[in-house]
């Protein structure tokens, strides 16, 4: 039998762990490590990234090769705890070892937001008492948590009065429920006897028959009752049908104040103790119940079964003909961190966006946001900045979205909601350049152009997208030959003078008629096909020549009463090199990359507003504001830059903004360095609280695999003219390659040689 330690594949792991995780501390449990006042582990930048392993990296990443760094943090301390996930919906982990919270598996919904005078917020449950004292309220390092996410789960750890105490959280798969295992080991050297209690609370409740739109729901008057002998409580709504279940085994357990489970422990020296919890969610005690004694009896069961789905998954989504996805991604074969990072950290994006619910009114789905605040709803102009990746992933998914957008009419809404089916919320300036983005990349990855004729209430999709392509007359209502698009609600929120005819979606309008120009051309109508691209000739031009700022790099908006108000925002540089670079002359393709690097550039990250622009004092939200960036920006950003700056440049600040994976799946928005410490040598995440307002996750992480793909390996993927690649390799790894790339129907493998057709 071969030793732990000199176990050849344990070692050979343990060497590509570390090589992944370049740059961050190093322990797996770093509170001994922590001295008095520090607030969480981090790390300065390094070069790690930039160098090549001996052997590839894992072109089929396993749970550890995904999971982020620990992170420690005071309860007192700013920062956005883990969020955690099944087929289902998802929960919260709260500021503490054992609490969750916002557990929302649409239509039901525990520890939401009770609908009360003075609401709370967002009920905790499991929160843990030691010897009648909230664990929190412990002196240091009692008050220091330390939190790993993996792919399926998080474990916590602290350590309090000489205990150690260990928790595993994690969502059973395809079930209404969480879990949490808790290990309780005494450190010291004396027998101790200790009491634990367990403070529950649910507000459980089903919402079927309107949207969720925001935050997860919650009854503030749930009928509690006891059941001593199980050890469980069971938590009644009053005004709808839903059952929350939780409790603690093994027992005996005993209730105080109506809704804390207590045990007492006795533990010698070294010893550990485990207790599981257990949240069952139905629509009635028995069916809650039957489920809760179930999860208890097979616990450890569904532990094990947690992390065989999660892998399962995983494998699934990089292999050709898998049964989860209806498509797949490329395998990456690199010796380059940074590069990997980039590829499968973006992937965990989407994998935690993914909703395969059976209450779900149009079918597997992905949210935009995990964490807290929209627990149902598909944002098109999210989806669209990684809909290159969707379309290879999961194409009838994308394609079903795209449908649902067009019957629910999003001219009206920002968002659909999947337990409805619904449209929700105001219009969203970005959705007809969205939803033509979407279907662009499905049909030139697929190539469904048979799609086109499908009827949809009355008009074919083809249809469809030139009314979406033609749509911004409307908007021109000045006429000043520019869509006006609009107050905050329906743009940025957070940027005051971004408003009316701005110029990132009016350069989406030129890409939108020349698109649209491409499908009726081969359809046979060249005159109109002609004349739309003369259209979008004379509009990129109009942009240019109104809303561009010459010498300056940056752009300006044009308001109803003719004039113009300059506004120094990423987004702009983004579409306008996304949507209309041949429209730019090679003077300007300088002076806005030298914008960039002069203003909105970090060696981390990005701001998304210039600090030198006079709205920079309206909002500090960090995803387009000056201290941070929306998730997406860097990527699109970087895309952009390609097409105008030295490939070496752009790979160099790449591979600083690689290591914010570090942290695991990225956030809404992360901090540049210079407003707040990096975590393990990566920007970091935001909070959710005010006034920074972001959730932990967001689907628009998967647009780092549209760069990878599309403009590190430089793979075109064109209408009807072939794959063609123009490499950008060199500057990460030569060597690269991807394998089982599947463009409309056949599969290749790229280098930086090019595409070759795989037999």
């Amino acid at each position: 039998m071969t030793s732990r330690n000199h176990d050849p594949a344990r070692k050979q792991y343990l060497n590509r762990r570390s090589f992944l995780k370049a740059g961050a501390v190093g322990a797996a449990f770093p509170l001994a490590a922590l001295g008095e006042g520090s607030q969480q582990a981090s790390s300065s930048p390094d070069s790690a990234g930039a160098r090549l392993k001996q052997e590839p990296l894992p072109a089929i990443p396993g749970l550890r090769d995904l999971a982020a760094e620990p992170i420690v943090h005071r309860l007192r301390d700013q920062f956005n705890p883990p969020t955690i996930q099944n087929e289902w919906g998802y929960l919260k982990v709260t500021k503490s070892v054992t609490g969750i919270t916002a557990i929302s598996l649409p239509p039901y919904a525990c520890c939401g937001v009770p609908e009360m005078t003075w609401s709370p917020g967002f009920l905790l449950t499991c929160e843990l008492y030691l010897n009648g004292r909230v664990l929190l309220a412990y002196p240091a390092p009692g008050d220091l948590v330390s939190y790993t996410w993996y792919p399926h789960r998080v474990v916590r750890e602290a350590r309090v009065e000489g205990l150690r105490f260990t928790t595993q959280t994690f969502m059973p798969s395809k079930q209404r429920a969480a879990a949490i295992s808790l290990e309780v080991k005494n450190e010291s050297r004396a027998r101790r006897k200790i009491t634990l209690g367990f403070d529950l609370r649910a507000a459980v409740t089903v919402k079927r028959d309107k949207p969720w739109f925001t935050l997860s729901p919650g009854e503030a008057d749930n009928k509690i009752i006891a059941d001593e002998a199980r050890g469980c409580l069971i938590f009644e709504a009053q005004h709808s049908r839903a059952v929350s279940v939780q409790g603690v085994a093994p027992g005996p357990m005993r209730v105080d104040r109506s809704r804390m489970l207590v045990r007492e422990l006795t533990l010698g020296p070294g010893e550990t103790q485990t207790l599981h919890y257990v949240n069952a969610i139905a629509d009635d005690a028995s069916a809650a119940l039957a489920d809760y004694d179930r999860m208890q009896a097979e616990f450890d069961r569904l532990l094990k079964e947690n992390e065989e789905v999660f892998t399962g998954l995983i494998r699934a989504a990089f292999t050709p003909g898998n049964s989860e996805f209806s498509g797949h991604l490329p395998q990456l074969v690199t010796r380059d961190v940074a590069l990997w990072k980039l590829y499968y950290m973006g992937f965990l994006s989407l994998l935690f966006a993914r909703r395969v619910s059976p209450d779900s009114a149009y079918g597997p789905t992905y949210l935009t946001l995990g964490g807290r605040v929209l627990p149902t709803l598909s944002f098109i102009w999210d989806t669209m900045l990684t809909s290159l990746s969707m379309a290879l992933l999961d194409p009838q998914v994308l394609r079903r979205m795209i449908e649902t957008w067009f019957i629910q009419d999003m001219h009206k809404h920002l968002a659909t909601d999947y337990v409805t089916g619904q449209g929700v919320g105001p219009w969203y300036a970005a959705n007809d350049f969205g939803i033509l983005r979407c279907a662009d990349n499905y049909l030139r990855a697929t190539g469904d152009l048979a799609w086109l004729d499908k009827n949809l209430d009355g008009k074919t999709v083809l249809e469809r997208l030139v009314e979406s392509a033609l749509y911004w007359k409307r908007f021109d209502t000045h006429g000043h030959g520019l869509a006006d698009y609009g107050t905050i609600e329906n743009l940025l929120e957070a940027v005051s003078t971004w408003l009316h005819e701005v110029p990132a979606l009016n350069a989406g309008n030129v890409y939108g008629m020349r698109f649209v120009a491409a499908l009726l051309e081969r359809r046979g109508d060249s005159t109109r096909a002609a004349q739309l691209r003369a259209e979008a000739g004379e509009l990129a031009a109009r942009i240019n020549r109104l809303l561009y700022v010459p010498g300056k790099g940056w752009w300006r908006c044009g308001y109803p009463d003719g004039t113009f108000v300059e506004v120094r925002h990423c987004y702009d540089l983004i579409c306008a090199f996304d949507a209309m670079a041949e429209d730019l002359s090679d003077a300007q393709k300088k002076e806005i990359a030298a914008f960039f690097w002069r203003e909105l550039y970090t060696p981390l990250w990005m701001r998304a507003l210039s600090p030198d622009d006079v709205d920079a004092t309206w909002s500090i939200r960090p995803d387009h504001s000056w201290i941070g960036a929306y998730p997406a920006w860097p990527s699109m950003t970087a895309k952009g830059l390609y097409k105008a700056e030295a490939s070496g440049k752009v790979a160099a600040w790449l591979k600083g903004v690689a290591k914010v994976f570090n942290q695991g799946p990225i956030g809404q928005a992360h901090f540049i360095e210079t407003f707040f410490p990096p975590v393990h040598g990566g920007a970091a995440k935001c909070p959710e609280d005010l006034p920074y307002m972001t959730d932990w996750s967001c689907m628009s992480g998967g647009s780092y695999i549209d760069l990878i793909i599309d403009s590190i390996f430089g793979a075109d993927f064109t209408l009807y003219d072939g794959l063609k690649v123009k490499s950008r390799l060199a500057d990460f790894d030569p060597a690269a390659k991807l394998l089982n790339v599947n463009y409309q129907g056949k599969s290749y493998t790229i280098t930086g040689r090019g595409g070759k057709e795989m037999s």
